[in-house]
């Protein structure tokens, strides 16, 4: 009867604590009292290591969420500082590819300046050649206009003194010609070493200066401009 009812009885949540202080009413032949107690006892000791292992599993369920997600988080990272790796080797990569761009640019810059700076030289060797040549014709001229047979003669000695500074421009510009078929660096290389054209006579320049010097009848060369 009483089995019977409870069936029916709506179904309500019963914590080990009130599993134990249930109470039942005595009827004549009924159940031993210390042995349903016995019973509901057990029953409550084991509700409640139930309860307690499945509070243990939900809060290991929440450490291990917890883990989970500090897991997903880090991994977000990672993906996100692989990415950025990723970004700034291609920017290195791009970089070098502009740096070798430049290299090359440099290189031929620097050999167009070689160059440019050669044909420099020569020109302006040629050009003292050629005002050489002019300024000696000049000398050669007015000291033949000017002066007899001993002016003639200071003017043949000027003109060898001349003609050995003439050899000497052709020389250099020969040499400098040879430098650049040998190709630009060397020549760079020389013009940075500090070389040039060499210097003049001083001898045969020295010589030139006597011709200044009056002559008995108060004549003399006349000079005009400076080699």
């Amino acid at each position: 009867m009483t089995k019977s009812k409870r069936r029916h009885d709506s179904p309500r949540y019963q914590t080990p604590a009130s599993i134990r202080e249930e109470t039942f009413q005595r009827r004549m032949r009924g159940l031993d009292a210390d042995q349903v107690h016995d019973y509901l006892d057990l029953l409550a000791d084991q509700m409640q290591a139930t309860e307690k292992m499945l509070d243990e599993t939900r809060a290991e369920n929440t450490r291990l969420q917890t883990e989970v997600q500090r897991g997903q988080a880090e991994v977000q990272r990672g993906q996100a500082e692989l990415k950025r790796v990723q970004a700034e080797l291609e920017d290195y990569e791009q970089a070098g590819d502009r740096v070798n761009e430049q290299i090359v640019q440099l290189f031929s810059q620097a050999q167009l300046v070689a160059e440019e700076m050669v044909q420099d030289v020569s020109r302006d060797a040629r050009e003292r050649i050629d005002h050489a040549r002019a300024h000696e014709r000049q000398i050669v001229a007015e000291a033949m206009e000017t002066a007899g047979q001993h002016v003639r003669s200071y003017a043949q000695s000027a003109q060898a003194q001349m003609q050995s500074i003439v050899d000497s421009f052709a020389t250099e510009v020969d040499r400098i010609g040879g430098a650049s078929q040998a190709g630009p660096s060397q020549a760079g290389a020389s013009l940075a070493g500090g070389s040039g054209a060499p210097a003049p006579n001083r001898e045969g320049l020295d010589d030139l200066g006597n011709w200044k010097k009056p002559f008995p009848n108060g004549s003399g060369p006349r000079h005009s401009g400076s080699a």
